[in-house]
């Protein structure tokens, strides 16, 4: 083992694409092992030719896998410093025209996942007083008319993560959220794929034409080249909530101004919708004093 593997080593999940290979990248760059987690046989293959990393089979639904997964982590002989939770999938349309069947998936998947990476994770992690990283989305603030489903999923992680940072605070450990905008990834044609092969019955309420005019829509939208930069910097940000003396809770990264310009004035428009017209409603001077006590306690 040289001296490069002896840096922190770090377990990514869904390493094999997007904000995750970009982070991977980023580590190994820096002289940082990674434990690179992937479902698909040939993307294991393409990681394992990766300087610094070890490719593991890894689907964050399968116990077996997790288990798996750990103990060849503990036969490494190296320790685990920081745990990555990235693996995640895309659902979108209707609400009223999805079936339990899917929802379970997407839950099992973006919010249950993370949570079994973090038990499985934690003995190596509390030994380490190591750091747990959630990658969320702005989904997990705003929504739409078919992000609904990926953002309900989204928000309940944030939840879990608010809820983690105090869980773990006993055990000099950290927990940071990360909260991308629109960046490439190859989450939309997983998403597109998955539509493709979904079984009949996920989709209901709905007759077959409106099935495949939504098909139309969301392919299309999906399938477009939007510009969108590649993740570089929600690579950074999740190397500084791994590696910073003091990690922030929360790490917004948006592609540009304007996304992050519509992330916070949701924030505020949903304030404003919590304090209209109540008897205990705050005036402007109040709102605004809270904001600066806000401030303080943040900085």
């Amino acid at each position: 083992m040289n001296d490069s593997t002896n840096l922190k080593p770090i377990l990514i999940t869904g390493a094999n694409s997007g904000i995750g290979r970009k982070t991977l990248e980023l580590l190994t760059d820096k002289g940082y092992f990674v434990y690179a987690g992937a479902r698909k046989d040939k993307d294991i293959e393409e990681l394992n030719k990766l300087p610094n990393t070890l490719a593991i089979k890894l689907d964050v639904t399968d116990d077996e896998q997790i288990k798996q997964a750990i103990k060849i982590i503990k036969e490494e002989g190296r320790g685990l410093y920081g745990l990555v939770n990235n693996a995640g999938i895309a659902l979108v349309g209707s609400i009223i025209s999805t079936s339990m069947e899917m929802m379970k998936d997407l839950f099992e998947v973006n919010v249950f996942g993370p949570h079994r990476m973090t038990l499985a994770c934690f003995p190596l992690l509390r030994k380490s007083k190591g750091r747990i990283v959630n990658i969320s989305s702005i989904s997990g603030i705003l929504t739409g008319r078919i992000l609904g489903l990926y953002s309900m999923s989204k928000h309940a992680l944030e939840a879990y993560s608010d809820t983690l940072i105090q869980n773990v605070e006993d055990f000099d450990m950290n927990v940071s959220l990360i909260e991308p905008g629109n960046f490439k990834s190859d989450i939309g044609s997983n998403l597109i794929e998955k539509m493709r092969n979904e079984e009949e019955s996920y989709r209901i309420n709905m007759t077959s034409a409106q099935k495949k005019q939504q098909f139309k829509e969301i392919e299309e939208g999906f399938s477009a080249d939007h510009g969108f930069p590649e993740p570089f910097k929600v690579a950074e940000a999740i190397f500084d909530a791994l590696f910073s003396e003091k990690p922030k809770p929360r790490y917004l990264v948006g592609g540009n101004e304007e996304e992050v310009k519509w992330v916070i004035k949701r924030m505020f428009v949903e304030m404003l919708q919590l304090n209209h017209n109540h008897e205990y409603s705050f005036d402007r001077d109040s709102l605004i004093d809270i904001m600066d006590e806000s401030i303080s306690e943040t900085n």
